[in-house]
């Protein structure tokens, strides 16, 4: 058995089972007959009349916009989602915008104004259904007044390669935005407001989800300042956007935004529901699996030795078929000039890592979006004998980790996944087998 291709193809189909075309017509109910709309045993009973909207940034937009669709009919008046590059979606009422990702640019900031300029033409009183996934942080943008798009781009960007949390990025994020950390509330709080969220951030914390666009909270400038110079980017980042937080320190280190009454959120998908699901598939296989929580955050180094932790215990104690499925998203600090991702990052770590050992082992790490990093591949997927491989036809993965370069490695070394964009967004899954 190719335990590589089987492992590969394990994931795909719990991509599949994780669709939101497939799950949220059991979240998200409409009962016809009594205008009756229910999300996750939520009743809302709808009133005569009363007209229904549809809102959506991230990832899994489109997908959770047909989903919708299907489930309102008529029912819905209209909507607009801003999606990745590449989306595809049979959309009838809503309007799909294009937005840019992980960095927003033009793209980004052209449909985030649409976006806003749709919001604010919604009647009062009207229900809104606010469709959040991954993704939401860069496709949705728009720049606090007195910092400019460039200088977001660059903010960006150098936060993406220092090796901050999601938590430490999204601070950041916050801090310079006008829509993120509850600010879009403001321009909402005219109607009856429901978030459809799916989650791609541990423990589900509402506040980091796309940077919370509708959840209150406290948006400190004196945090995001901070944090810019903890992984010593005070010098890198522009001068303006330096001067322009200190200036608003001096006027309001932090301030928390309100909620509005008529507002409810609901988690309908996360990592911890997929990740239990590819440990059922992988369970039928014929292994032990061990399902390993919580999501983990952290840098790659150490989620590196996390997993080796696992495999060392394995090898030195068990003769059965085990299996250990991670999830969550590792942060990498970039010092190399290369392209890649991740996902494609650790298995090219764990390469080495594999190397030597004396049974049949398979490495699995991929994005459930599809895409890692600015790659057209989910992830990889290596074993034991990927790395002797490499050598024997010339390529050498040390040099390949020295720069950070893991996507062409795995292009010369045939160990991507490719998947395309999913439509979904729940964080990354590893898979670990041991034969």
């Amino acid at each position: 058995m190719d335990t590589k291709k089987n492992a590969s193809n394990l994931f795909k189909v719990v991509l599949q089972s994780v669709d939101p075309r497939k799950f949220l017509p059991e979240k998200v109910l409409f009962d016809k007959k009594n205008d009756l709309l229910t999300i996750e045993n939520y009743a809302i009973q709808l009133k005569k009349n009363q007209p229904v909207y549809l809102i959506g940034t991230g990832k899994a937009s489109p997908t959770m916009a047909s989903a919708v669709e299907k489930i309102l009919g008529e029912r819905l008046h209209s909507g607009v989602i801003i999606a990745p590059p590449d989306s595809e979606a049979e959309l009838k009422t809503v309007e799909m915008l294009i937005g840019s990702h992980p960095l927003p640019d033009h793209r980004s900031f052209s449909s985030s104004a649409a976006l806003l300029n749709f919001i604010t033409s919604i009647p009062e009183g009207a229900l809104v259904l606010n469709l959040v996934s991954g993704g939401t942080s860069a496709l949705f943008a728009v720049p606090q007044d007195g910092i400019s798009e460039d200088h977001l781009n660059r903010v960006y960007g150098l936060l993406l390669k220092s090796g901050a949390s999601i938590q430490e990025i999204n601070t950041v994020r916050r801090a310079l935005s006008k829509v993120k950390g509850g600010q879009l509330l403001t321009y909402l709080n005219h109607t009856i407001l429901m978030d459809i969220i799916i989650s791609d951030v541990p423990d589900d914390d509402l506040r980091f989800i796309g940077s919370g666009p509708t959840i209150p909270q406290v948006i400190s400038f004196q945090d995001a300042l901070s944090i810019i110079r903890e992984y010593s980017l005070d010098d890198a980042i522009p001068k303006a956007v330096r001067a322009w937080l200190e200036e608003q320190i001096v006027k309001n280190p932090d301030y928390q935004t309100k909620d509005n009454d008529s507002h409810r959120s609901f988690v309908v998908s996360s990592a911890s529901i997929v990740a239990a699901k590819f440990a059922e598939l992988v369970h039928k296989e014929g292994y032990n699996v061990h399902l390993v929580e919580p999501a983990w955050a952290g840098l790659i180094d150490d989620f590196e030795e996390h997993i080796c932790s696992y495999l060392t215990n394995v090898l030195e104690q068990k003769n059965t078929r085990e299996a250990y499925i991670f999830f969550g998203e590792c942060t990498v600090e970039v010092t190399g000039s290369g392209l890649g991702g991740r996902n494609q990052e650790l298995a090219l770590r764990m390469t080495k890592r594999l190397d030597g050992v004396k049974r049949n082992v398979t490495f699995l790490s991929a994005g459930t979006d599809g895409i890692d990093g600015p790659t057209d591949a989910a992830g990889a997927v290596v074993d034991e004998k990927s790395y002797r491989n490499a050598l024997k036809n010339g390529i050498d993965p040390e040099n390949y980790l020295q720069e950070n370069n893991s996507y062409p490695f795995f292009k010369e070394s045939e160990g991507h996944i490719l998947t395309g964009p999913t439509g979904n967004n729940v964080m990354d899954l590893q898979l670990l087998l041991i034969d």
